[in-house]
């Protein structure tokens, strides 16, 4: 079993102002991000949603600008070292703890993709804004117009066990999780994967569901703290949202970047 992310289950309290929650180092333990010396918000929602007002300090990178099509015509993750580049461009460091935060269901979980990147990339301390910018609006959060931080130094550390390709998933021994609509995973998948749409992790305010009902969640398609987990969608936004909840609960897991479009394309077998 992997050990617990310090990971951010973010909620705002007019009383306290916004608060991370992670499973780490107690059960859904809480730290106020204001207290996070030296934090960078991360917004990860679209460019013009970001020009229009974000939390002030904000860095801005868009989920599309982190994925594309390689050299072969395959949709899949943007090479490590570029991605890094533009992260730092941003002025997203590694010296520095980074709160993403995206724009919930309208973002089919931008900030969980952004996340997975940072994790993959090596970022040590990457948490989120539960609930995201309309949790940061609701609570009274102040709306700036701030240009974005200056380029800064991001140390790539890649870390490989939180990747996918379509030859893991091909031979994968643990679960296949496809976060998908129920009517994309009726239409066809990887044979074998169970279905668990990515939403599911959301309450109706879209905030995270609290840690016991998530476990609940997972184990009632066969994944619990012992499980070992690929996740994937049609292209990997709602797959590194899956990935993010996972990787908070402790259990190990992978994104498959470039999911479902990728295995087509690579000629998988489809299971109706």
């Amino acid at each position: 079993m992997t050990a617990p992310r310090a990971f951010a289950i973010a909620a705002l309290l007019p009383a306290c102002g916004p608060r991370v929650r992670g499973v780490d180092p107690a059960p859904l333990g809480e730290v106020v991000v204001a207290g996070i010396e030296g934090a960078l918000p991360l917004d990860a929602r679209a460019g013009g949603e970001f020009a229009e007002g974000h939390i002030p300090g904000a860095a801005h990178v868009d989920w599309t600008e982190l994925t594309g099509s390689d050299d072969a015509g395959y949709w899949g993750a943007l090479p490590p070292e570029e991605a890094a580049a533009l992260l730092a461009d941003r002025g997203v460091s590694t010296d520095r703890p980074v709160v993403v935060y995206g724009s919930g269901l309208h973002g089919s979980g931008d900030d969980g993709n952004v996340y997975w990147v940072l994790r993959w990339l090596g970022h040590p301390d990457v948490r989120v804004l539960d609930g995201g910018w309309l949790s940061w609006v609701a609570g009274g959060g102040e709306v700036s117009d701030t240009p974005q931080p200056p380029p800064a130094y991001f140390e790539l550390d890649l870390q490989d066990a939180v990747y996918a390709d379509t030859e893991d998933v091909a031979q994968w021994p643990g679960v296949l999780l496809d976060v998908r609509s129920a009517e994309e995973y009726a239409a066809g998948h990887v044979p074998g994967a169970v279905w668990l749409e990515w939403s599911e992790a959301l309450d109706d305010d879209e905030t995270l569901k609290d840690e016991a009902s998530l476990r609940r969640l997972f184990e009632g398609v066969g994944i619990g703290a012992d499980s070992r987990v690929v996740t994937y969608c049609r292209r990997g936004l709602r797959a590194g949202h899956t990935f993010m909840v996972l990787d908070a609960l402790g259990i190990e897991v992978r994104n498959y970047v470039g999911s479902w479009t990728r295995w087509i394309e690579e000629g998988g077998a489809v299971e109706p």
